[in-house]
């Protein structure tokens, strides 16, 4: 039996997530109180745009410390993450093809970073339909790009949500 420090009831420990780093190996708060302080975060990501673009940036730096620890994909399924990869982007995948095959013919040549001149670049492409016409950019201002256009699509999106609420 345990006390829930959110709402005060005397629980078996089965109404309690488990969580190895806490004393008795179980969280301190019940189940239900659980639930419900997850539904309340997912209701202020809704409401509070900064609040979600801080949220993205704490899970973004998380995930790059555990790329640099070499953790980021479980050793032996580096294969299996690149054709789900495929499978769920095939018309990204299209225009890698065909920048691959562009540059090994000469008839696209792989340019220098547009913003720093490093050497080591990246084929980027604003509009997939269009394979051709690539921007290039280092692996540090690709990332960079690709964080602003997903940064700008959630905020069309958080518009999108305001309007339908508005109606």
């Amino acid at each position: 039996m345990k006390v829930c420090f959110k709402c005060n009831r005397v629980l078996p420990l089965c109404e309690y997530y488990a969580h190895p780093q806490m004393g008795d190996g179980h969280l301190n708060k019940c189940k239900d109180c659980t639930r419900k302080d997850s539904e309340n975060r997912r209701a202020i990501k809704e409401k509070d745009p900064v609040w979600r673009e801080a949220e993205y940036e704490r899970h973004r730096l998380k995930q790059e410390k555990r790329r640099i620890e070499g953790k980021a994909i479980p050793s032996g399924n580096e294969a299996e993450c690149k054709e789900q990869w495929n499978t769920r982007n095939p018309q990204k995948k299209r225009a890698q093809v065909i920048v691959a095959r562009a540059i090994k013919s000469g008839f696209l040549i792989k340019k220098p970073c547009r913003i720093c001149g490093n050497p080591d670049s990246e084929g980027h492409h604003e509009d997939y339909s269009k394979p051709l016409d690539v921007d290039w950019l280092c692996p540090k201002h690709h990332a960079e790009r690709h964080r602003e256009i997903r940064k700008v699509l959630r905020a069309l999106e958080y518009q999108k949500l305001q309007l339908e609420k508005a109606l």
